[in-house]
C-alpha cells in the first residue's frame, strides 16, 4: 500500500502490529500474525512519523489490549486508541486531536517518542515540543537546534536530541521543566542516533558518512567509521597492501588504512572524483569531472593539494602515472600524455569515439599505454614513436575495464558489456582469448583485474557480484555477493590477500582472498 519511499515503520510494545507510513500519504497499521492489513488511511499530508504509546491492558473482562498510537502531519498532532470490537471482531481507530494555544504553534513535526504520560516531539523548527497524553494538550516546547530535530532516543529518564547542525543533547525534566544535562556538537547533521543496550553510549550517523560513538554522560564523542556519501569511482593500492585508496563522485578521496578502515587521509573537492592513483612518490592523483588533474599528499593526517593541471573538457575519466609520465583518458574521447615533474602536455591521441573506460600501463614495455572505451577499441600507444602503435576492435564487446596478464605473451585483457573477458595481443588483430560467464542471465562486467601472481582474474559487474576467474582451467571459481549496487572498480592487494571493491551504492567492500 506505501509507495515511492517509507518514512517510518514501528513495531507495538507486544510486536503484534507494525505501523508504517509513506510518501503517497498513506499510513497502514498490519497484524502480523495474521499479515494482513487492520487499518489504512490516506491523510490529507505526508505523515512523517507513527509512535506506539503504552499498551492498554483489557478491562471489563475482555480478552484483548488495546493500543495507543500517536501521529503527525502537516501542523497536527494526533493520537489514536485501536481496541478490539466485538461487534466486527476486529480492531478499529478511535482518534482524537491534541489541542493547541489559541494563537497557535505551526511547526512540523519530524521525530518523537512517548515518555510516560507524554509524547514528545521534535519539529523542522529545532524545537522539543511537549504533549500531554492524558489531557491531550501542548504543554511547552523547547529551543535544541538549528535545521530540525531528525532524531529522539530515550535512555533511561534521559531524553537525547540530535539535529540536523550537528548539535546532540542530553536532557531530563517533567511536563514543562526540562534540563540540559550535556551537549555536543559533530561535524554534520546527524541522520541516525540509537542508545546501546546497556545505555552507556549512543551511536550516530552524520551526513558526511560518519558513524560515532557518544558517551551517555557527557556526549564525549569518538570517530568510529567513516565511508563514502555517493557512489564510489575508483580503487587504487601503492606499493603497500595497508593501504588503498578510494574516490566517488563526491568529490572525496580517501586513503584507508586497512587494519582498521579507518582513513588516513581525506581530500575533498567541489568536483565528482572519478579515478585515483597512489604514485611511486606516495602522492594521491585523482581526475575529476570538471577536468583538472589534482595532486594531493598521501601522508596520514594531510590534505594538502600540491598542484593542480587543467587536463581534459568535459571531465577525466581514468589517470595512471608511471614514473616518466601521467596518462590521463576523458570524457573529451582522447588519451593525454603529461610529463611527470614540469605537467607539459607531451602528447594527445585521439583515437577513440567515445569516452575513455579505462587506462593501462604496459608491464613489458614501460613507454606503452593501452586504453579501453565503450566504442569498442582497445588502442594501444607507444609514447616514444608518439603514435598509436596498434587498434583493436570487437563487433559486440563494448570495453569497460584493462589488465594485463603475468604469464604467456602478456596479453592485454578486457573486461566489457557483453559479460566477455577477452585477451589482446599486439602482434594480432583478433582477440586471442576468450572467458565467459557461467550460464545464467546476461552479465554486464564493468571492471577486472588479473591478480599480482597472474593466475586469477577478478570482475565486477552491474549485478553487484564479484567474479573471480582461475586462469589454468579457464573457468570461474567463485561468485561473491556483498553490493547492493553495480560493481564499478576492483582491485587486488600487491600481496593478494585481498581484493576491493568499490559500488554504485557507496560500499566500498574488502574481501579476504585464500588460495585453494
Amino acid at each position: 500500500g506505501l509507495a515511492h519511499s517509507v518514512f517510518c515503520a514501528r513495531f507495538s510494545p507486544d510486536g503484534r502490529f507494525v505501523v508504517a507510513t509513506g510518501a503517497n500519504q498513506y499510513i497502514f497499521v498490519w497484524d502480523v500474525s495474521a499479515g494482513e492489513a487492520v487499518y489504512s488511511r490516506k491523510t490529507e499530508s505526508v505523515c512523517y512519523f507513527a509512535v506506539w504509546g503504552p499498551l492498554l491492558e483489557p478491562q471489563n473482562g475482555a480478552r484483548h489490549a488495546s493500543y495507543m498510537l500517536c501521529t503527525t502531519y502537516d501542523s497536527q498532532v494526533s493520537t489514536h486508541e485501536m481496541a478490539f470490537d466485538i461487534r466486527t471482531m476486529s480492531y478499529g481507530l478511535s482518534s482524537s486531536l491534541m489541542q493547541f494555544p489559541p494563537a497557535g504553534l505551526q511547526r512540523k513535526h519530524m521525530c518523537g517518542l512517548v515518555y510516560g504520560d507524554f509524547l514528545i516531539t521534535g519539529t523542522s523548527a529545532g524545537d522539543m515540543c511537549v504533549f500531554s497524553l492524558r489531557s491531550n494538550v501542548f504543554r511547552s516546547a523547547l529551543p535544541v537546534c538549528n535545521n530540525g530535530v531528525v532524531c529522539i532516543t530515550q535512555s533511561g529518564d534521559t531524553l537525547f536530541l540530535a539535529g540536523g547542525d550537528g548539535r546532540v543533547k542530553a536532557v531530563r525534566g517533567h511536563d514543562t521543566q526540562w534540563d540540559v544535562l550535556a551537549e555536543n556538537v559533530l561535524e554534520a547533521g546527524v541522520t541516525a542516533l540509537t542508545p546501546s543496550c546497556d545505555g552507556a553510549e549512543l551511536v550516530a550517523g552524520t551526513r558526511n558518512g560518519k558513524f560515532w560513538r557518544l558517551l551517555s554522560s557527557d556526549l564525549t564523542a569518538t570517530l568510529q567509521a567513516a565511508s563514502h556519501v555517493g557512489e564510489v569511482t575508483d580503487v587504487a593500492f601503492g606499493v603497500s597492501s595497508d593501504h588503498v585508496c578510494t574516490a566517488s563522485d563526491a568529490g572525496e578521496v580517501f586513503l584507508i588504512d586497512l587494519s582498521d578502515y579507518m582513513p588516513l587521509t581525506t581530500a575533498l573537492a567541489k568536483s565528482p572524483a572519478r579515478s585515483a592513483v597512489i604514485t611511486s612518490a606516495g602522492e594521491i592523483l585523482a581526475g575529476y569531472d570538471d577536468g583538472f588533474l589534482r595532486c594531493w599528499v598521501g601522508r596520514p593526517g594531510e590534505s594538502t593539494i600540491l598542484w593542480q593541471a587543467n587536463a581534459h573538457r568535459g571531465g577525466i575519466t581514468s589517470v595512471r602515472e608511471s614514473p616518466n609520465f601521467i596518462v590521463t583518458g576523458g570524457n573529451d574521447c582522447s588519451v593525454r600524455f603529461w610529463h611527470r615533474t614540469s605537467h607539459e602536455l607531451l602528447a594527445t591521441f585521439t583515437n577513440h569515439r567515445k569516452p575513455v573506460a579505462d587506462l593501462l600501463l604496459d608491464q613489458v614495455l614501460p613507454h606503452v599505454v593501452h586504453s579501453g572505451s565503450e566504442d569498442k577499441l582497445v588502442v594501444s600507444y607507444d609514447l616514444k614513436q608518439n603514435k598509436p602503435l596498434v587498434q583493436h576492435f570487437t563487433q559486440s564487446s563494448h570495453v569497460t575495464g584493462l589488465s594485463q596478464r603475468k604469464d604467456r605473451e602478456k596479453e592485454v585483457v578486457s573486461s566489457s558489456l557483453d559479460g566477455k573477458i577477452l585477451f589482446w595481443d599486439m602482434d594480432y588483430p583478433d582477440p586471442t582469448g576468450c572467458l565467459e560467464m557461467p550460464p545464467g542471465p546476461p552479465v554486464r562486467l564493468r571492471c577486472c583485474e588479473v591478480s599480482p601472481s597472474g593466475r586469477y582474474i577478478a570482475a565486477g559487474a552491474d549485478d553487484a557480484r564479484l567474479y573471480i576467474f582461475d586462469l589454468t582451467s579457464c573457468s570461474c571459481i567463485q561468485e561473491c555477493e556483498g553490493h547492493s549496487g553495480g560493481v564499478t572498480r576492483v582491485r587486488w592487494s600487491p600481496d593478494q590477500k585481498q581484493i576491493v571493491t568499490a559500488g554504485k551504492d557507496g560500499c566500498v567492500v574488502v574481501w579476504n582472498f585464500f588460495e585453494p
